[in-house]
């Protein structure tokens, strides 16, 4: 059970609930209750005095020059809603409908600014745990005002209107509130804006984004790990000091997790121990050329410099959404306190749109980092295994020649990797005046909060590929002498994809690799 007082939501709340459906309650003490009460009477004592109320006793936007009477102010929030049911394109699937509610709810009981009744708290926290939840399409916002579209649906759904998701089905919303016994309620006074200018679609399609985006990082660092392995490659980079003077959390992070598993490894070696073995001694010659590199490929040497940057940009993401998730973002918000209405921008998605323009750039980095250690476990000239990681063919062998293995898979990990780069444009420099000029500097929060959601699943789809081809590299060169970590991924990844022997189709196992490395705990 998840208390919602406006102040204490994170990202594992609402994955908690979007995921598993947990269930939510208003917090019990008397002051959030007054303090929900007196900010709805001071609303209404306002609006009473005649004075114009942005919204509440006003039009919207650039109409807000139009004043009507306080007896209009619980139709006009009808209207918004009604005219905003433009939403189009594909629909948010159920799961992330429920993290919107939750958003939504979360921001318009912090403090009271929000003005609204105590009555449309509770139906919020109804739709959630009778789980009747919004079908809200993606397109139709531009992230300020805040989510305006896509929120209506929300509203719309709260009078008994618009579609719903409700046991596995979507039906009208009058349907399902039938079948639970529940009164549909109409919006009054300032509600329709409560509830659909501010952020919360942009809030909560980040944070599960950012929660889905959060497990790459380890995977990232697993691939860098075994690429190391396979090429024999030095422990230097990933000692633990070298990350310490470099001074940056994120790259120390990285480095820690991959020396963990090759420093059990036989195939990476110990700095000392590869001068030792495998460079060859001077002995008096004025010049040697030497066998075997000192150092390793940037795409293994910086590995912890490129995943630390994404796992700081992770950690300043997180923070951002995090803020947002706890703040008051619709127009006008109250104060009960000074006894003051204000008319803001709190509804501006800036800092979600920034949160999502950084991640996508960082995300675009470690799916390029995967392409380039792909490229050295694939090719055989650079690993001592087989060209196109191919079985070990005889050239009197009937498949010789026959035999093209990781080719085209090694394309397709290309393929991804240049598509996931094409996210990298921020989104918020797109913003363009709409509404009359009105709303002449927006913050596209939303676009930028899907894109990156979209790109997600790209990588995780470009990282199973990867993974097969590194797996066939570990059966190449021989299990039994890679660290026990990568041979415990090694038996998870056999169970849906085999050694490949003679050239098949491998699209269905990549794709059950990636959405089996959405869900394991193996990397946590």
């Amino acid at each position: 059970m998840k208390i919602i007082s406006g102040n204490e939501l994170t990202i594992e709340d609402v994955c908690d609930v979007a995921y598993k459906n947990e269930e939510v309650a208003l917090p019990t003490d008397e002051k959030f209750w007054d303090t929900l009460k007196k900010s709805r009477k001071f609303l209404m004592d306002y609006i009473a005095t005649g004075v114009p109320t942005y919204g509440v006793t006003t039009d919207f936007g650039d109409s807000c020059h139009n004043q009507i009477s306080v007896e209009k102010a619980g139709e006009l929030q009808r209207v918004i809603c009604a005219y905003h049911g433009i939403g189009l394109g594909p629909k948010f699937d159920h799961e992330t409908g429920r993290a919107v509610v939750l958003a939504r709810l979360n921001g318009n009981v912090k403090g009271g600014h929000s003005a609204i009744r105590p009555e449309l708290a509770r139906m919020m926290v109804t739709l959630l745990n009778k789980d009747i939840i919004p079908v809200i399409p993606q397109l139709g916002s531009v992230g300020a005002s805040g989510d305006l579209t896509p929120l209506s649906y929300l509203a719309a759904v709260i009078m008994g209107q618009r579609d719903v998701y409700y046991k596995g089905k979507i039906v009208p919303a009058a349907e399902a509130f039938k079948a639970e016994g529940i009164e549909p309620l109409p919006i009054e006074a300032k509600e329709g804006l409560a509830l659909m200018n501010g952020t919360s679609v942009m809030t909560a399609v980040a944070s599960l984004a950012w929660k889905k985006a959060q497990r790459l990082a380890n995977i990232s660092d697993f691939l860098t790990a075994v690429t190391s392995e396979i090429t024999r490659g030095k422990d230097t980079p990933f000692v633990t000091k070298v990350s310490q003077i470099k001074n940056h959390r994120g790259q120390m992070e990285s480095a820690v997790y991959v020396h963990n598993i090759i420093t059990e490894s036989k195939r990476v070696w110990k700095y000392e121990d590869f001068l030792k073995n495998q460079i060859e001694k001077l002995d008096g010659k004025g010049f040697v050329a030497q066998q075997n590199k000192i150092q390793d490929r940037y795409s293994i040497r910086c590995a912890p410099q490129i995943t630390g940057v994404y796992r700081d940009t992770l950690r300043f993401a997180r923070e951002m959404i995090t803020e947002e998730l706890n703040s008051a973002n619709d127009n006008p918000l109250v104060d009960i306190d000074a006894e003051r209405l204000y008319n803001t921008g709190n509804f501006y998605g800036g800092h979600i749109c920034a949160a999502c323009d950084y991640m996508r750039t960082a995300l675009a980095n470690i799916a390029d980092l995967s392409d380039k250690q792909a490229e050295i476990i694939i090719d055989g000239k650079f690993n001592g295994l087989t060209e196109n990681l191919i079985p070990f063919t005889p050239a009197d062998h009937p498949r010789a020649g026959l035999r093209l293995g990781f080719k085209a898979a090694q394309i397709t990990i290309s393929a991804i990797r240049g598509e996931v780069a094409t996210y990298c444009f921020p989104v918020s420099l797109t913003s363009a005046p709409t509404e009359a000029l009105n709303q002449d500097k927006v913050s596209m929060g939303t676009i930028s909060a899907r894109k990156f959601t979209e790109q997600i699943e790209l990588v995780f789809l470009q990282f199973a590929t990867h993974l097969l081809a590194a797996m066939q590299a570990v059966d190449l060169a021989g299990k039994e002498d890679f660290a026990p970590f990568t041979q415990k991924v090694h038996e998870e990844v056999r169970k849906m994809s085999a050694f490949v022997e003679d050239d098949r189709p491998l699209d269905k196992e990549a794709t059950a690799v990636a959405e089996w490395l959405k869900k394991t705990d193996l990397f946590a």
